[in-house]
Parts: C-alpha cells; sequence; structure tokens
C-alpha cells in the first residue's frame, strides 16, 4: 500500500510535467518488490500511460568488461589458481548476462576476483574504451535517463551527495540524473545509512588487500605485471620507467605493508588492553602514549610511502605519455595501479580521521574494533551531526520529498526523526501524517507481557532461560511457526543451544542465524510451516512471511542501543550538553521504532494471525514502558504471570483450528 500510494502520483506526475522521481530504499527485498511487482502491476493498470522505470545501482555492483579482459589476459600471473578459475567464470557469464550486475550472478564471487573486474569511475575510459556500446553501467545509466521512476539504495543517494558536496555541483548528472523529486521509503534508516556513508571504517585486511594487488607475497601483482610489459620494451621511456617501478615502486609496497602491519599491531594491543572489543578514542587520545611506543613513527612512515607511491607511479605515467606505443602498451595497467594508489591515498585519510582528526574539521565520533574470531583491526570515524548535511545537501536541494516507513513516529509523534534528519528549519519543515493500518489487529493477534520474567538488566541468565521457556511454550500452543527475535548474536547462540538441549528438541525445525544465510533460512521457514527461527538484528525488519508458516513472534527484551557502543555514547553525551535527558531523548525512541519494526514482522496480509510475547517485565514495570507499548498496533493485550498468560494464548490459537 506505501509503494503504490508514491508510486501512482509519481508517474501521473512525470506524465502531465515530464519530471522524474528518485525512490530510495534501504534493503534489496524492497527494490526488488518495486521493480519486479509494483511498477509492472501499474504499467499494466495505468492503459495509455507509458510506465518507464529503472533500477539503478552503484558503479561496484556492475562487471567492467575492460578489466575483465585485462583479467583475463594476465591469469595466473596476476591471481592465485583459485582466483584465476573464479575470472573464467565471470567471462562466461559475462557473455551471457544482461544486466551484468551481482545481482544476476548464481552465487557470489569472492571479494578478491570481484575487486579486479569490478567498475569503478576512476578506472572508466567512458566513451574511449572500446566496449563503451556494451558496457553495463552505461547501459543502466542510459535506461535511467529515460525512467519517469528511477529506483536506487540509500548508499547510493548518499554517495551522489558526497559526490555533488565535493564538486558542489547540484545541476548536472552525478551517476544520477538531475532531480527534484524524491521518495525516500524505508525513511528510519537514512540517519544510519547517512552515517555509514559519510563517514569512514579502515581494517588492517583492507589495507593489505590493496598492496597485494601491487605486489604480491609470492607472486607478480599489478607491479610485477607492468614491470614484465615495460621490460618487453627497449626505448628509454620504457627502460626508465621500469627503473622507478623496480627501485621505488616496489620498496615502497614493501615498506607500507611493514609499516602498516606495526600500526594495526599497536592498535590490536590498545584494543586488547582496553578489555572488550570495542575502544572508543576521545580527545584525550591524542596525549596517549602509544603515540611515543612508536605509533607515531609508524603511521607517518605510513603515509610517506603512500605519497611516494602516487608520486612516483605519476613519474611513469608522465613519461610514457611521451611514447604513444609505450602508452598503448601500458596504459591499462597503469590506470590499474593509480586506481589502487588513490584507494590506499583514501585509506590514509580514513585513518589518520580515526586517529588524528583535524582540529577544525566536523566533530568525528572516533573508536577502534576488533572483529572476528581473526581480530580484524578496525579504525572508524563517523560526524557526530548528519543533520545539517541532510538538510543542506539533501533535502533543501530538491523541491519535494516525500519519507515514507512503518515505523517513523514514536509516541504518535514525529519530533525524533525531524530532529535527526536536520528537518527543523522554516524550508525543510516537513507535513505529517499517520494512517491507520489496514489490518484488524485487535481480532488478529495478541500481545502478551509476562510479568514474572525476570528483568534482563538485573538478571542476563534467568532471563534467558525463562525466554527459552517461554518459546518452547508458545512453539508447543502453535506447533512451531515461530520468529525469536533477539537483540545480540551471543543470545542467539544460546537460545539455540538451550532449544537444541530440550527433550522435545526434534519436534519442530530450528533455523539459527548465522548458520546458513538469511534467504536460505527464510525459504526453509517458508517451507516448513512448522520451524523456529531464531535471529537477530536483520531479522527484526525488512523480513516478509505473510500465511501461516509464520504465526507467533518472541521478543526477548526491548531493544534498546548499546550505551557504550560509540556513535551511541556520543549522541547522549551530546545531547545531555544541550541540557536533554539522553536516555528519555535518544534511547527511548529508537527502542520504540525498533520495536514496533519487530512486531511488523507477524502481521502481513488481512488474513494472517498470531501471538506476540514480549518478555521483559519492564514495558508494564518502568515509566518508560507505557511509551513503548503506545508505539505498537492495538493487539488485545494480555499483561499477566506467564502461567496466566499462557491459557489465553492456547485459547487464541485453538480459535483457529
Amino acid at each position: 500500500g506505501i509503494s503504490l500510494g508514491y508510486l501512482v502520483p509519481a508517474l501521473r506526475w512525470a506524465a502531465a510535467n515530464g519530471e522524474r522521481t528518485i525512490v530510495s530504499t534501504n534493503t534489496i527485498n524492497l527494490q526488488e518488490q518495486l521493480v519486479g511487482k509494483d511498477l509492472p502491476l501499474l504499467a499494466a493498470a495505468l492503459g495509455d500511460q507509458p510506465v518507464r522505470f529503472a533500477l539503478l545501482k552503484g558503479w561496484r555492483n556492475y562487471v567492467c568488461l575492460q578489466r575483465l579482459e585485462q583479467a583475463g589476459a594476465q591469469g595466473t600471473s596476476l591471481f592465485e589458481q583459485g582466483v584465476a578459475a573464479e575470472i573464467d567464470g565471470l567471462r562466461a557469464w559475462a557473455a551471457r548476462t544482461t544486466d551484468g550486475s551481482l545481482a544476476d550472478l548464481p552465487s557470489p564471487p569472492s571479494a578478491e576476483a570481484w575487486d579486479e573486474v569490478a567498475a569503478e569511475a576512476d578506472l572508466c575510459g567512458r566513451l574511449k574504451c572500446p566496449h563503451f556500446e556494451r558496457c553495463f553501467v552505461f547501459a543502466a545509466r542510459r535506461r535511467a535517463a529515460e525512467a519517469d521512476v528511477i529506483v536506487v539504495n540509500h548508499h547510493l543517494l548518499l554517495a551522489v551527495v558526497a559526490v555533488r558536496r565535493a564538486q558542489q555541483n547540484w545541476a548536472d548528472a552525478a551517476v544520477l540524473p538531475a532531480y527534484r523529486r524524491l521518495v525516500i521509503d524505508e525513511g528510519h534508516h537514512l540517519e544510519d545509512a547517512a552515517a555509514a556513508h559519510l563517514g569512514s571504517t579502515v581494517t588492517r585486511r583492507g589495507l593489505e588487500r590493496l598492496l597485494g594487488r601491487l605486489e604480491r607475497r609470492g607472486g607478480h601483482g599489478l607491479l610485477g605485471v607492468l614491470a614484465e610489459r615495460l621490460g618487453t620494451r627497449d626505448d628509454l621511456y620504457s627502460t626508465a620507467s621500469l627503473d622507478m617501478v623496480m627501485a621505488r615502486l616496489v620498496p615502497s609496497v614493501h615498506a607500507a605493508r611493514e609499516k602498516g602491519g606495526t600500526v594495526f599491531g599497536l592498535l590490536d594491543a590498545l584494543v586488547q588492553e582496553s578489555g572488550g572489543p570495542v575502544l572508543r578514542l576521545t580527545d584525550a587520545f591524542a596525549d596517549h602514549p602509544i603515540w611515543r611506543a612508536g605509533l607515531d613513527a609508524s603511521f607517518t612512515d605510513l603515509l610517506r610511502q603512500i605519497r611516494r607511491l602516487r608520486d612516483g607511479l605519476e613519474l611513469v605515467r608522465e613519461r610514457l605519455e611521451l611514447d604513444p606505443a609505450a602508452t598503448d602498451a601500458a596504459a591499462p595497467l597503469v590506470r590499474e595501479v593509480r586506481g589502487v594508489v588513490r584507494r590506499l591515498e583514501s585509506l590514509g585519510d580514513g585513518l589518520g580521521r580515526a586517529l588524528r582528526p583535524p582540529a577544525d574539521g566536523v566533530r568525528l565520533v572516533r573508536w577502534l574494533e576488533a572483529r572476528g574470531r581473526d581480530r580484524q583491526i578496525a579504525a572508524a570515524a563517523v560526524p557526530l551531526d548528519i543533520a545539517p548535511i541532510l538538510r543542506e545537501d539533501l533535502f533543501a536541494r530538491v523541491d519535494t520529498a516525500i519519507v515514507t516507513s512503518a515505523t517513523l513516529a514514536s509516541d504518535r509523534r514525529f519530533s525524533f526523526l525531524v530532529e535527526r534528519l536536520g528537518l527543523t528549519e522554516p524550508d525543510v519543515e516537513p507535513e505529517t501524517a499517520i494512517f491507520p493500518s489496514p489490518f484488524d489487529f485487535a481480532e488478529q493477534a495478541l500481545l502478551v507481557v509476562p510479568t514474572d520474567l525476570p528483568p534482563p538488566n538485573a538478571n542476563a541468565a534467568a532471563h534467558l532461560e525463562a525466554t527459552v521457556g517461554v518459546l518452547r511454550d508458545l512453539a508447543d500452543a502453535a506447533d512451531g511457526g515461530l520468529f525469536a527475535l533477539f537483540t545480540s548474536h551471543r543470545d542467539v547462540r544460546a537460545a539455540a543451544a538451550a532449544m537444541r538441549a530440550c527433550a522435545d528438541a526434534e519436534r519442530w525445525p530450528l533455523l539459527v542465524h548465522g548458520e546458513d544465510g538469511r534467504d536460505v533460512l527464510l525459504r526453509r521457514f517458508r517451507e516448513s510451516g512448522r520451524a523456529v527461527l531464531v535471529g537477530t538484528a536483520s531479522f527484526w525488519e525488512g523480513v516478509d512471511v505473510p500465511g501461516h508458516a509464520l504465526r507467533g513472534l518472541v521478543i526477548a527484551k526491548l531493544p534498546f542501543r548499546v550505551p557504550t557502543e560509540p556513535l551511541t555514547a556520543a549522541h547522549a553525551e551530546a545531547i545531555a550538553e544541550r541540557g536533554g535527558d539522553a536516555f528519555r531523548d535518544y534511547m527511548v525512541p529508537h527502542a520504540a521504532l525498533r520495536l514496533k519494526q519487530g512486531f511488523g514482522r507477524l502481521i502481513r496480509s488481512g488474513t494472517d494471525r498470531g501471538v506476540v510475547v514480549l518478555c521483559d517485565p519492564r514495558a508494564v514495570t518502568k515509566t518508560y514502558g507505557e511509551a513503548l507499548l503506545a508505539t505498537l498496533p492495538p493487539a488485545r493485550r494480555v499483561i499477566d504471570t506467564w502461567a496466566r498468560a499462557r491459557i489465553e494464548v492456547t485459547q487464541f490459537y485453538r480459535r483457529d483450528q
């Protein structure tokens, strides 16, 4: 209903005024729904009116035919055997695909293989490329230029904003054609998407991968192949360029690898010393002893080596351009190396923002994080206040913007989101409206809050044990068909282990987030009709399972943000500095929106029926609980001990039998 509500006027406006509309979503699922279902439906329904639409993705979603040809020609001289085999498979796929994007591949390629063949804006020869007529990127952009509705995701939308901000050019095409009408669906994600895109994250693995593309241990890499190419020529410019590659560029790669290893090793030790996986960096970090212990010298040397690579490569390029024959032989490889070096420069800039931000820059939230079992250290920096950027460089640049979602309002007001998106100035002050759901929640759903479960903040182990008990009882009453939503992977694993340890564990197929891909788990859940799926973040929203397969929902606890998480802590501090109450003004509204998203998994059609059990007594014992429950749909409520509530639950399901 939401999507048809904005697509119909967008298409009618295009027909009457010749103006396109950009529709931005957060999830692939919604993009596929719009392009594969809703827009074709309207194309048939609107009769004589032409309905032209396109799905547009970022550069790296498409294969580059020129890079694919080069990668295939290099073969094992540039890649390890497994990657070379993948490249061969991608060449066969590229010959038959009409879309040329990752989504059209039967299975995703490795990051190493896709890095070698993905389309990149700064490597593209445009009209000079011999494959331009077949180019998948420009074919998609041509379709978009002719479309009335262009469907993108939030990250592409914000990438375009970043490019336009850098160029201060708001009229010309920049991946997206110029537009004045914008719809942001799944709008509750826009702030987080903006923070992720406008910030930076640098990892040890990212640095190693880039350096490995230039010079691979035990192999050639791009510099080795370039040296071979230059070595086949005996002209002065090629000989001088070969000397530059071997005497300056290759040693700089070795030095950057060594200095980068030292930098990330020191950062890893610092995180381990903190006792947790995440360490927030405050202004006091500038005086930390780790700088004198080697971080200062190693970080400075790393940046110096990246600059040496850039300057040396520019000399090679300038020399080769003096001889057209030499340029033709080596130009594609030089472009590849330049692309890698530019990414190394960007990586160095990102690392600098995290470790040594400029004193006069925007206020940043910075942290170090150890990810995964192999402790991949990441250094992150994100602007604290996204609102001014969104206000000035997104909303103020269009004539019409619609922000929509099932969960934009908290406590039936939009003030929280309006402030977070920067829509507080007169020139962008929004009109707001809340529309009722078409579903009869009082008849279709039961919301249960057991009052006798241990609060999760007082006794986490006892609360988890009690929640698993409720999950088993609900599975028994409904005969499976349940989602159990948790707020951490640790709790998901613990709950799954407890379910498997039960005597009746075999009664219902147990599907566990992390043990298979999300789409696979959802397919198995739908096909079973009796399964119990235990999941976290990505199952709280964007998941559509209408019908009898999903008939019960257990929400383990109120989905508050972790107060020590760097962005959350920084936002809370900023609110406190302004004299506000961070818990009331930030934590509770976020939890309300998230809770409503979780509840929304259950009733997806007018015939769905089911029970939601919120296993967190704080929803009725704390003063903020009333506001959280008020945001939920008007299902019939049962607030009682679990023993008495369970009777009501059993009777609810018996009416369906």
